[in-house]
């Protein structure tokens, strides 16, 4: 459900250079589906997942998620969710140093920026206060940092099943030999796929995938010490360092900006 009346209206046929819209989801998931325009989206409240051929993304709240326009993706929320959307022309602002999908760190002022012009009108002209706005927010974008919340998928199968294995068992601790036999493939094998279509080891895969796994239960709000035994830690002091050494941070720590905001 949208709070915001544009939302019935095709943000790639719009007039001004940035235009978007807020909306209060329940939980869905959306068809592999493209703009032609560039997508921001910020999750005030809740979880976002963004899915490709090739990757899977997590948008917690405090961050904001960048897709290249033309790229095809699927969303999917499990849980209510607020986010707001932009959706940036790409022949004035083209971006080409940015991912075709990425997770961006949002600072309180791009965060204010984003909820503001979310709810400018879709027919704005040049040399208003809206478009100059809009352009403070693109000046900002392009400082954003990137954070590692992306986790690139292999395309063979025996690889695509030892995901599917993890996926149901974040926390599984069986060793890649025992994996790789039950999906009838070599060790070597298993390991020279991920690492050639993921651009990852097999086990910095599994590291990042449990992270992500973290990432999202910690931001339904769920106890770090469960969290951490669900994803296959055996205390919450050996996730925790874990957890710095990806995102430099504490979980306390990372989640605190959204708690700021929200107060």
């Amino acid at each position: 459900m949208s709070i915001n009346r544009q939302n019935s209206a095709n943000p790639d046929n719009a007039a001004a250079l940035i235009v978007g819209q807020t909306e209060i989801c329940e939980p869905y998931t959306t068809a592999q589906h493209s703009h032609q325009r560039h997508q921001l989206i910020y999750a005030t409240r809740g979880v976002v997942h963004m899915s490709t051929a090739v990757g899977e993304w997590i948008l917690p709240p405090s961050r904001a998620l960048w897709i290249s326009g033309g790229t095809k993706h699927a969303l999917t929320v499990k849980r209510p969710a607020e986010i707001n959307i932009l959706y940036i022309d790409p022949v004035i602002y083209p971006f080409t140093s940015f991912a075709q999908c990425c997770v961006v760190e949002v600072t309180a002022l791009v965060r204010e920026l984003i909820a503001t012009c979310s709810q400018h009108a879709w027919d704005y002209e040049t040399n208003t206060p809206e478009y100059r706005l809009s352009a403070v927010l693109i000046d900002q974008i392009k400082k954003l940092d990137l954070s590692p919340l992306d986790l690139n998928l292999p395309r063979d199968e025996r690889a695509l099943r030892v995901v599917e294995l993890l996926k149901k068992d974040p926390g599984n601790r069986d060793p890649l030999n025992v994996l790789a036999r039950e999906v009838g493939a070599s060790t070597r094998t298993i390991e020279r796929l991920f690492s050639k279509e993921t651009h990852l080891s097999f086990g910095a895969w599994r590291h990042r995938h449990r992270m992500l796994f973290a990432v999202e239960r910690l931001a339904y709000g769920e106890n770090v010490t469960r969290v951490a035994l669900e994803a296959g830690y055996e205390s919450s002091s050996s996730f925790i360092a874990s957890f710095r050494a990806m995102f430099g941070t504490t979980p306390s720590r990372y989640f605190r900006f959204e708690s700021a905001a929200s107060n």
